[in-house]
C-alpha cells in the first residue's frame, strides 16, 4: 500500500515539472548518489582566510534596547532553561537538559542517522516530520540569547552550549532527518546568527578555553557544511516557492555573519542573485505573495526582510526593485488586517516564524512587519493603522533589529490610504469604514489557485468571500489544521467546501493530487468593479470547472448597498464552448458559508439569524429551490470545522445551501447586517 501510494505521488508530481526541470532533478539525484558515498560533499571544511574576521551584527548586540519587554523575555528563557518547550498543541520531552534531536516528539518515531536526502518521510506511518523540524529550526535559543544580552548570567550561556554541543554530537553531515530539507538549512542558520550576535560573537565567553575553542571549531564547520547544504540542494523549478526564498535567505545571512571562507562569500553572492530575482516573482507588483497563503506571505517577508537587514549592517544593498516589493508586501498586510490587528486565514498557515524576538502574549508577528515597516519606510498609512489598533503592538521585534538607523523616508506612503484593490495578486478589500472600529469588512478572493504549478499551499478558494465585523469574525476561511497527520482532515481544509465559495457536482476546483500537490491550475477574472460610496458592485468568474464532462465557469456577483447594510451575493454558471459538451446541462451546486466557532446560529423561518460577540445578522438563500442546511462538526465528510491554529480545530456552524443550477440560472445569498447588541 505504501509502495503504491509513494508511486502515485510520484507520477502526479512529475507530470507538474517543467521540461527544462528533467535534466536537473536527474543532475540532482546523481549528485545525492555521489555525495551519499563521501565524494563532492562538504565533509572536508576548507581553511579560513588567513584575515577573516566575522560580519557586523544585524541585531542589537552591544546592549540592550530601552524599551524591551524584559520580563517576557526572562520568563520565556527561564521556562526553556526547565525545559518547558511547547510545539504546536504538545510539550517536547527534555532528557539531559535538551530535547532528542532526531525522535519524532508526538510519534516517538525516531528517524535513523542514514543519508539525509533519501529519507522519505511523507510514508513513514504515525510521523508528521513538521513537529521534528519545528524543533530543529531553534528559533527558541533566540530568547534565551536575548536573556544572555539583557542580563550576561552565565545560566543562558550554559543552556546554549549545552544545546549546542547535544545538537552537532546527535546531527553530523549529513545524516538523519537535519540534514534533509535545505529550507530548514536556511531558518537554522538565520537563528544561528541571531544567537551567535547575541551573545557576543566571536569573543563570546562562550568560546572560552580549551573546550570553548573546540566547539566554536565544530560549530563553524557545521555552519560551512550548512551553507553547502543549502546552496547544493536549491528548490528551484516548480519547486522554487517560499523553500528557495528560506534557502537563500540563511545562505546569504550565514554569509554576511560568517564570511571566513572564500567559498562562502561566492554562495553569498549567488545567494542575493537568487534573493533578487524571487522576491520579484514571488511577490506581486502589489505586494501580495503569489502562493496564495497569508502565513507564507509573512514567512516570506520575514526572510527577505532578515537578508535586507544583515546585508544593510555589513556595508551591502539590495535594489530599488527588491525594496520595493519588501515594502509593497508589508503595506498589502496592512491593507487585509482588520480593526482588532488580525489577518485572514487565506490558504495554508503552519504558524511558521524564521525568528521570533518578541515574546509574550502581547507578541504578535504580523503587527510586528507593520512596525519594522514604519521604521525602515516612514510611510504614514502604516502608521496610521498602527495607531488605529485598540492595542499597541508590542515594539520589541523592531527594537531588537534597528540598532542601526532606519531607511530613508518613503515618498509613497506619504498622505495615502492603504491600497485596498490587489488586481495583480488577486484579492478586494472593501466594506464601509474600513480601519475604524465598527468597520464591515469585506475580503474577496480574485486570485489564481496557486504558485508555480503545484500550488503547495493553495487553497481551492477562488471567489472565496469572508467578513468581519468590528473586528468580529462573521464569514471565515475555515484554515489549515495540518498537513501529513490526517490526509481526508487535510484534503478537506484544502478543499472547495471548506471555503465560503461555490461547489459544483461535488468536487473540486481544481484536480487534488496530494497533500502539496494540485494537478490542474485556473484562471480568475475580475469582470466589474464599481464603487460609487454608498453602493459597491464586485463580480469576477473563474474557470476552475472547465474539466467537468459540461464544463462551465463560476460567476460570483457581491453587491453592498452601505445603507441598507445589505449584502447580496448571486452565483451562477456561464457555460463554456467545448466541442461535444452539453451547454445547458444542470449542474449540482452547494453554497457553504462558514461561519466562526463562536458563533450562535437560529432558523427563523427560511433565513438563519446569526450572533457572535455582540453582531447579529442573517443570511438567507434563495432561488433555484435551494436548500439549506446547519452544519456542525461532521466526521465523515468533514464538513464544519474551523481551524484558528496548526494542529488544533473545533467544530463550527456552516451553512450548505445545496441547489440544481443550469448557466443562466442564480442562487441568491442575502446577509442582512443587523443592529448591534449587548455580547
Amino acid at each position: 500500500m505504501i509502495a503504491a501510494s509513494r508511486i502515485t505521488w510520484l507520477a502526479r508530481r512529475l507530470s507538474r515539472i517543467y521540461p527544462a526541470e528533467v535534466p536537473f532533478r536527474i543532475h540532482g539525484v546523481l549528485r545525492s548518489l555521489w555525495q551519499s558515498r563521501g565524494f563532492g560533499d562538504a565533509g572536508t571544511v576548507p581553511a579560513q582566510d588567513a584575515d577573516a574576521r566575522a560580519g557586523r551584527p544585524w541585531v542589537a548586540a552591544s546592549g540592550a534596547p530601552a524599551g524591551i519587554d524584559r520580563a517576557a523575555v526572562l520568563h520565556r528563557a527561564d521556562g526553556l532553561i526547565a525545559g518547558r518547550l511547547q510545539v504546536f498543541d504538545g510539550n517536547v520531552p527534555f532528557v539531559d537538559g535538551a530535547p532528542d534531536w532526531n525522535r519524532d516528539p508526538v510519534s516517538g518515531v525516531t528517524i535513523p542517522l542514514r543519508f539525509g536526502l533519501f529519507i522519505d518521510f511523507r510514508h513513514i506511518p504515525g510521523l508528521d516530520i513538521k513537529h521534528l523540524w519545528e524543533v530543529n529550526r531553534l528559533c527558541w535559543w533566540v530568547p534565551v540569547a536575548q536573556a544572555y544580552a539583557l542580563t550576561h548570567d552565565r545560566r543562558y550561556l550554559d543552556a546554549l552550549r549545552r544545546w549546542l554541543r547535544s545538537w552537532l554530537d546527535a546531527c553530523p553531515y549529513p545524516l538523519g532527518a537535519n540534514w534533509s530539507s535545505p529550507v530548514e538549512h536556511g531558518i537554522r542558520l538565520i537563528n544561528w546568527s541571531l544567537v551567535w550576535h547575541l551573545i557576543g560573537g566571536a569573543t563570546s565567553p562562550l568560546f572560552a578555553g580549551s573546550s570553548g575553542a573546540a566547539l566554536k571549531q565544530d560549530w563553524l564547520e557545521a555552519i560551512y557544511r550548512h551553507l553547502r547544504f543549502a546552496s547544493d540542494n536549491y528548490s528551484f523549478y516548480s519547486s522554487a516557492d517560499n523553500h528557495l526564498i528560506g534557502e537563500a535567505a540563511g545562505v546569504f545571512v550565514a554569509a554576511q555573519t560568517w564570511p571566513l571562507w572564500p567559498q562562502a562569500r561566492r554562495m553569498g553572492d549567488e545567494a542575493k542573485r537568487i534573493l533578487e530575482r524571487e522576491a520579484l516573482l514571488q511577490f506581486a507588483s502589489d505586494g501580495v505573495n503569489r502562493e496564495q497563503a497569508f502565513c507564507y506571505h509573512k514567512f516570506s517577508l520575514e526572510f527577505l526582510l532578515a537578508s535586507a537587514l544583515s546585508a544593510r549592517a555589513n556595508g551591502e544593498s539590495f535594489s530599488p526593485a527588491f525594496w520595493q516589493r519588501v515594502e509593497s508586501a508589508i503595506v498589502c498586510i496592512a491593507s487585509m488586517m482588520d480593526c482588532r490587528g488580525n489577518v485572514p486565514a487565506i490558504g495554508d498557515a503552519d504558524d511558521a516564524a524564521v525568528f521570533e524576538l518578541a515574546h509574550g502574549e502581547a507578541a504578535d508577528p504580523y503587527q510586528a512587519l507593520l512596525l519594522i515597516g514604519a521604521r525602515l519606510f516612514g510611510r504614514d498609512d502604516l502608521q496610521r493603522k498602527i495607531d488605529s489598533l485598540p492595542q499597541r503592538p508590542l515594539e520589541d521585534a523592531a527594537l531588537w533589529l534597528f540598532d542601526v538607523a532606519p531607511a530613508a523616508r518613503s515618498a509613497n506612503g506619504r498622505d495615502q490610504a492603504l491600497p485596498r484593490k490587489f488586481d495583480d495578486g488577486g484579492y478586494i478589500v472593501a466594506g464601509d469604514r474600513l480601519d475604524s472600529a465598527d468597520e464591515v469588512r469585506l475580503v474577496f478572493d480574485i486570485g489564481p489557485l496557486g504558485y508555480n504549478r503545484i500550488g503547495g499551499h493553495a487553497h481551492a478558494d477562488a471567489l472565496s468571500l469572508l467578513l468581519t465585523w468590528g473586528g468580529v469574525p462573521m464569514l471565515v476561511d475555515a484554515g489549515t489544521y495540518c498537513y501529513n497527520a490526517a490526509p481526508e482532515m487535510r484534503r478537506y481544509f484544502r478543499g472547495t467546501s471548506a471555503h465560503n465559495t461555490l461547489e459544483v457536482d461535488a468536487v473540486e476546483q481544481s484536480l487534488y493530487g496530494g497533500s502539496f500537490l494540485w494537478l490542474r491550475d485556473f484562471s480568475t477574472a475580475l469582470e466589474t468593479f464599481d464603487d460609487n460610496g454608498s453602493r459597491l458592485v464586485m463580480q469576477a468568474r473563474h474557470e476552475g470547472y472547465r474539466h467537468l464532462r459540461s464544463p462551465v465557469d463560476h460567476r460570483r456577483r457581491v453587491e453592498f448597498d452601505r445603507r441598507a447594510r445589505c449584502i447580496v451575493v448571486t452565483d451562477s454558471l456561464a457555460a463554456t464552448r467545448s466541442k461535444g459538451a452539453a451547454h445547458d446541462a444542470a449542474h449540482q451546486v452547494a453554497a457553504h458559508w462558514h461561519l466562526d466557532a463562536g458563533c450562535r446560529v437560529e432558523a427563523q423561518g427560511r433565513a438563519f439569524l446569526v450572533e457572535h460577540q455582540g453582531r447579529r445578522l442573517t443570511i438567507e438563500v434563495s432561488g433555484a429551490e435551494a436548500s439549506t442546511t446547519l452544519v456542525v462538526g461532521q466526521a465523515s465528510p468533514p464538513q464544519g470545522w474551523v481551524s484558528r491554529r496548526f494542529y488544533a480545530k473545533q467544530a463550527a456552524p456552516v451553512l450548505r445551501a445545496a441547489a440544481t443550477l443550469k448557466p443562466g440560472e442564480s442562487l441568491v445569498t442575502t446577509i442582512s447586517l443587523m443592529a448591534s447588541c449587548a455580547p
